[in-house]
């Protein structure tokens, strides 16, 4: 009996043994499944932190690039404002001098329009489309076809494929 009990003793160390065993593997086990889940917590931080960072970088950016537009358009533009204020200036009461030297002006305008890719669009006789023209008036003419731009208002603009100003036209039905 005291073999049997020695046995006995001996087996419920030996599970207990076990037991601490798996008990410490689980804990190595937990311990090491923590560490990973902090190390994918630090990445998703750095990530998001990332993130954040260029999203204001990229904010900061487009404002400048949109401020150097404006300034580089208004720079093409102050030539002709300053022959505006001469044209202005002019006492000379010599109307055909005055009216040449307003066409240079508006051609000069349209040098740098066209420079900068805006085109003007709008003639009457073309058909008209209601993605870039604006119909404010329709006529009866024999003169013209249906659906025909019979007279323009305001010329229309686009840069590229996007429309900057429809153009104003009288529409013949």
């Amino acid at each position: 009996m005291a073999d049997e009990n020695i046995k006995e003793t001996e087996t419920q160390e030996e599970v207990k043994e076990e037991k601490k065993e798996k008990k410490l593997k689980k804990k190595d086990k937990t311990a090491e499944l923590q560490a990973q889940l902090e190390e994918q917590q630090n990445q998703y931080l750095r990530l998001a932190a990332e993130y954040d960072n260029y999203r204001k970088r990229t904010q900061r950016e487009k404002e400048a690039l949109n401020g150097d537009i404006k300034a580089y358009i208004l720079g093409e533009l102050l030539p002709v404002l300053d022959n505006f204020e001469r044209a202005l200036a002019n006492n000379a009461n010599d109307l055909e001098s005055y009216s040449k030297g307003i066409e240079m002006i508006f051609t000069q305008l349209g040098d740098i329009f066209k420079k900068l890719g805006v085109e003007p669009f709008g003639e009457a006789g073309e058909p008209f489309d209601p993605q870039k023209h604006n119909a404010v008036m329709h006529i009866d003419s024999e003169e013209f076809d249906e659906s025909v731009v019979a007279q323009v208002f305001a010329k229309g603009y686009r840069l590229g494929d996007k429309i900057i100003r429809c153009a104003t036209v009288q529409v013949a039905n």
